[in-house]
């Protein structure tokens, strides 16, 4: 074919010419050597136009039907790219068992699911794997690789305990393969599963007694196990002592016998925790509880109906007069309440009162008592875990008015 094609140029070159001797022949040889390095030359200078650049080698691809899938613009999903009759019927043959082996698709979808590895589209890489997986293929080796190829996909999504478990399996069919137990020590230590970390350090470091990063990452998961257990400890005995605390603290108000109850219902002698939690604002976070004496400190609210005023004592140890915390708010060197413009409210003009909720009746008390022999008396009942007493002014036109809305 050669030497036709030679003969058909000369005859072009020499017009026809069919008798031409051998220093023409020559010539003719000499001349069409020089003609193509002259088009060679040429094509070096001139710019090369309408072919893949940096620039628009994707948008090329993107049409060329059997790249198309790997090359999704962004925000488009694996379910929205297009499928192209081509590829689709080549994919249909590649995959075809009527006319490969098992062996023979499961090595195809895992050489499928390895490209769609290698442009990060995981959730498709784990589904032709996953069918690699189906056929069931006699090698052991298949179906090792198809396992941790899995295993790696599923680790780039965050399924670190599929990723484990695809592991488990690659080393069922392949006992002496580092990578997927690597792999499996890297998904337990994301889940700070540190016994699940030493078991596969010390796996494969009975394949590999030199592999740094499985020495390593057993130092670590052995330490991080200690931290753990100390943290755990810690946690216990913090309940622990919170249970015994709250257990002495309700049996501290069991023994002493006050009553607790919630707005609107009759007091009990029973006692809970939600009974105790302070419902007034300004006593949230000061609930009763047991000092260093085994004295109950009370958040205490002190009422003012006539101005609609409130006080409120965070802590009122139990053993405390009402007087004394009186003595501080309205003492003769105390200054007096904003509220108070007319300075009605004195120590000796105060009268202190609690509210039988029961019987609808206010109970006067000493404020010379403490606040203990108060809470003990069977008429009071403290309500929202504060209890609260009524201030009134001796002679006021307002306590006239109020104490008539009661049986006293």
């Amino acid at each position: 074919m050669a030497e036709e094609w030679k003969e058909k140029i000369i005859k072009e070159k020499l017009g026809g010419k069919e008798d031409w001797t051998p220093e023409e022949r020559a010539e003719l040889c000499k001349q069409l050597e020089q003609d193509l390095d002259s088009h060679i030359s040429a094509m070096g200078k001139s710019k090369y136009e309408g072919g893949w650049t940096e620039e628009n080698w994707k948008e090329q691809m993107a049409e060329h039907p059997l790249f198309a899938p790997y090359i999704q613009g962004e925000g488009v999903t694996e379910a929205e790219a297009p499928i192209n009759p081509l590829s689709e019927g080549l994919a249909q043959l590649k995959f075809d068992p009527d006319h490969n082996s098992p062996q023979e698709v499961a090595q195809n979808y895992k050489e499928e699911g390895n490209l769609q590895f290698k442009y990060k589209k995981y959730r498709l890489a784990v589904a032709n794997f996953s069918e690699g997986l189906k056929q069931k293929c006699p090698d052991n080796e298949t179906n090792a690789q198809l396992h941790n190829n899995r295993a790696a996909a599923h680790w780039h999504l965050g399924n670190y305990r599929s990723a484990i478990k695809d592991c488990e399996k690659a080393v069922e069919f392949k006992p002496d393969y580092p990578k997927a137990i690597v792999r499996a020590m890297d998904c337990a230590t994301k889940l700070q599963s540190w016994d699940e970390v030493i078991t596969w350090c010390d796996r494969g470091l009975r394949i590999e007694s030199t592999n740094q990063k499985l020495k390593t990452s057993r130092l670590t998961a052995v330490r991080e196990k200690k931290l753990v257990e100390r943290d755990m400890r810690k946690k216990v005995k913090e309940e622990n002592r919170k249970f015994e605390e709250e257990e002495n603290l309700i049996n501290a108000i069991k023994n002493r016998g006050i009553r607790l109850g919630t707005a609107g219902l009759k007091g009990s002698s029973s006692v809970s925790l939600s009974d105790l939690e302070p419902c007034h604002p300004t006593s949230q976070g000061s609930r009763v509880h047991l000092n260093e004496k085994g004295e109950l400190v009370w958040p205490v609210m002190l009422l003012y109906p006539e101005h609609h005023e409130t006080d409120v004592i965070q802590e009122f140890t139990e053993s405390n007069c009402i007087r004394d915390h009186l003595e501080v708010i309205f003492g003769k060197n105390a200054p007096p309440a904003p509220w108070d413009t007319e300075k009605k409210y004195q120590l000796e003009k105060l009268h202190v009162y609690f509210e039988d909720k029961e019987k609808e009746k206010l109970c006067k008390i000493d404020p010379c008592q403490t606040l203990q022999q108060i809470l003990t008396d069977p008429r009071c009942c403290v309500l929202g875990g504060t209890p609260g007493f009524i201030i009134l002014v001796d002679g006021s036109k307002f306590m006239k008015e109020f104490l008539s809305r009661y049986t006293t």
